[in-house]
């Protein structure tokens, strides 16, 4: 996806990695001659002289550079037969995975911890419902609920909430609710499957 945005100029690739040059762990250099790579990227054709020419970097620099930005899997370099001759030539597609995989570690870290806030959320209100905290065993039954996702995070706080303030109410009371309503609500060919799964479950 990084890749095609950049292809059809929906991404500005120069102002990403001066962004996340430290996430992405380049140097200062290796940033530069990336950046000189991503100019050629249609032609692909490497050159370190071609690029010594265009940034203020030594020869010996650029290939030190070069090197790093090889053996850290952002670039790797290749022969390929042009009009008859053999021309090396350079492959980006290492740097778009390393952003990709940097982006999609963020993705998940934001789910987590929406994960966990609803899971905290969750358990703070029931703890004001029952007027104690939970023992370590009611909280392993809390998260199985979000761990299986037996029930949406909605449709918990709103049983919670209808009938928390009942005198019978408790996290088994709760339980057996939110199933009774699911097992209801779903189709009977999902219950069958469901049924059957357990079976096989229990074999």
């Amino acid at each position: 996806m990084i890749q095609k945005l950049f292809e059809e100029h929906f991404l500005e690739i120069d102002a990403l990695l001066t962004k996340e040059s430290k996430r992405l762990r380049l140097s200062p250099n290796e940033v530069v001659v990336l950046k000189t790579l991503f100019q050629n990227y249609k032609r692909r054709t490497f050159s370190i002289l071609s690029i010594t020419r265009k940034i203020e970097l030594s020869s010996n620099d650029v290939g030190k550079a070069v090197d790093k930005l090889i053996n850290k899997g952002f670039l790797t370099l290749n022969l390929e037969t042009r009009n008859e001759k053999e021309v090396e030539v350079f492959d980006l597609t290492g740097t778009f995975d390393k952003i990709t995989e940097l982006y999609e570690s963020d993705i998940a870290e934001v789910k987590r911890e929406r994960y966990e806030s609803k899971i905290g959320q969750t358990i703070e209100i029931l703890e004001k419902h029952l007027g104690k905290a939970l023992s370590s065993h009611e909280l392993d039954i809390v998260r199985a609920w979000y761990d299986d996702q037996l029930y949406p995070h909605e449709a918990i706080l709103s049983k919670i909430e209808e009938i928390g303030p009942s005198g019978k109410f408790s996290l088994k009371f709760l339980e057996r609710t939110l199933n009774r309503e699911k097992f209801t609500a779903e189709p009977l060919d999902e219950q069958a499957e469901r049924a059957i799964d357990e079976i096989f479950k229990a074999i």
